[in-house]
């Protein structure tokens, strides 16, 4: 990413803090007017807004007046602040701090993990970029990586676990989790592809993912060679594995080196459209965006983030 100079955001003394409250179990809104006053210091004017539920979270930045959108919030809902301002083109600038449960779209911006730090910077030396977002099925926006497969079925799971309101079940972990239980009863998905350049493909898929950003998980480097600013999007296809095989090659996913595996293919593009015999569940920064067929194109620096 070429993050743009500082005297660019001279005229972002205006903030609004927008706040989910159950974002992370709620520890970090616990924290709210110890962000403000931090973003205070910082020569911020913030006005603090603690959102009542997405639908209201999504309303408060598409009226708010201030151009600069502090968003302290999981990917979730970062995913449907993008959404809005994309959309619906809106002038403003979104500056994402790490609340949630997993909080991947932040480290893929190099955001720090500890919420302290994060603040710091932003009130500090903050710094701005135009990224890539994803469009999916021409009226919804996703940010980190869009999934079918064994990855959208252990992504399920782990949002009702979520909505259940589990607390101590987060990021890694909780994927983990999800994805041994949904791995107990999978069986392989068929889709059919349609690239961009007219070629069509079939095959039989453990999980395909179209990402923009990389990570996800709570920390899983599903496509290391991701960059949010490039105009490309990387697919990690996983064919048919035997389930030991596909436990033994999961852990490589942290790091990345799951990609030498035999199953695994990835490819550029910039656009792409699923079919599947069924209709299934497609998930985008660990919440259901859509059902199949979906297309999936890169808009390229539709976004402007602060850090």
């Amino acid at each position: 990413m070429q993050w743009q100079s500082q005297e660019e955001l001279t005229v972002l003394s205006d903030c609004l803090l927008l706040v989910n409250p159950i974002s992370g179990g709620g520890k970090a809104f616990a924290r709210t007017d110890g962000i403000a006053d931090q973003l205070m210091l910082g020569g911020y004017q913030v006005r603090t807004v603690v959102s009542s539920s997405q639908a209201n979270l999504v309303e408060n930045i598409k009226n708010a007046p201030e151009e600069l959108v502090v968003l302290l919030s999981g990917d979730g809902s970062l995913r449907a602040a993008a959404e809005i301002i994309v959309k619906d083109r809106l002038l403003k600038r979104l500056a994402p701090l790490p609340a949630g449960r997993g909080n991947d779209f932040c480290a893929a911006l190099g955001i720090a993990k500890d919420l302290n730090s994060a603040v710091k910077k932003l009130a500090t030396n903050p710094e701005l970029a135009n990224i890539d977002v994803m469009q999916v099925n021409q009226d919804r926006i996703a940010l980190g990586a869009v999934s079918i497969g064994l990855d959208a079925a252990a992504a399920e799971i782990s949002h009702n676990i979520q909505l259940a309101g589990n607390r101590w079940l987060t990021g890694a972990p909780l994927y983990v989790y999800s994805a041994l239980k949904a791995l107990k009863n999978w069986r392989t998905l068929d889709i059919e592809l349609n690239h961009s350049d007219g070629s069509k493909d079939n095959k039989g898929i453990w999980l395909y993912v179209v990402s923009n950003s990389g990570q996800f998980g709570g920390g899983m480097k599903i496509s290391p060679n991701s960059n949010l600013s490039d105009g490309l999007l990387e697919v990690i296809s996983v064919g048919e594995v035997s389930k030991f095989d596909f436990l033994k090659t999961l852990p490589k996913v942290f790091s990345g080196t799951h990609l030498s595996h035999p199953k695994v293919q990835t490819t550029t593009l910039t656009e792409i459209k699923i079919h599947t015999k069924l209709p299934v569940l497609a998930f985008a920064d660990g919440e259901p965006i859509s059902i199949t067929p979906i297309e999936v194109r890169v808009l390229p620096q539709a976004l402007t983030v602060v850090k």
